[in-house]
């Protein structure tokens, strides 16, 4: 069975904000329940690449992704500060997605996805998640001082 990083990640928040579906952003890193097939609520803390693309949320899984795995991917995308909450996320350039969700996959992110994310990419229904927390998290030394430093 596959490591399960979640209590890791939820280690790493320092704080959070309770927001609504629609004030989802690219880079926001959230957590959230999610209501699987069977009906049964899961726990999921993830990076949102694209919040709203035909009904669903595109994201990779931090359950599945460890924290040094997300603090190298922050090194490589740089973080920034969501203005309309105060608080940081990734820095993702704008992702256009205008083919299928399974295409886009394949083309734009499947490369080096289980070295970088261990095939942490999914979507989620839009409807099925609840409870969604905005969190900042606590990111590296080296990270949060080229953040402050600019």
């Amino acid at each position: 069975m596959a490591t399960n990083y979640y209590n890791a990640h939820v280690g790493k928040k320092e704080s959070s904000i309770i927001i609504p579906k629609h004030d989802l952003h690219k880079g926001m890193i959230v957590q959230s329940n999610y209501k699987n097939k069977e009906g049964k609520l899961k726990p999921y803390m993830f990076v949102v690449l694209n919040p709203g693309f035909r009904g669903k949320v595109h994201l990779l899984s931090l359950n599945e992704m460890s924290p040094i795995q997300l603090n190298n991917m922050a090194r490589r995308v740089g973080i920034r500060v969501i203005p309309k909450f105060k608080k940081r996320g990734l820095d993702f350039e704008k992702l256009i997605m205008t083919e299928s969700s399974n295409r886009f996959y394949h083309h734009k992110l499947a490369n080096n996805m289980d070295l970088w994310y261990n095939n942490g990419y999914r979507t989620f229904f839009s409807q099925n998640l609840r409870l969604l927390q905005l969190i900042d998290y606590k990111w590296d030394e080296d990270i949060e001082e080229k953040l402050l430093n600019g």
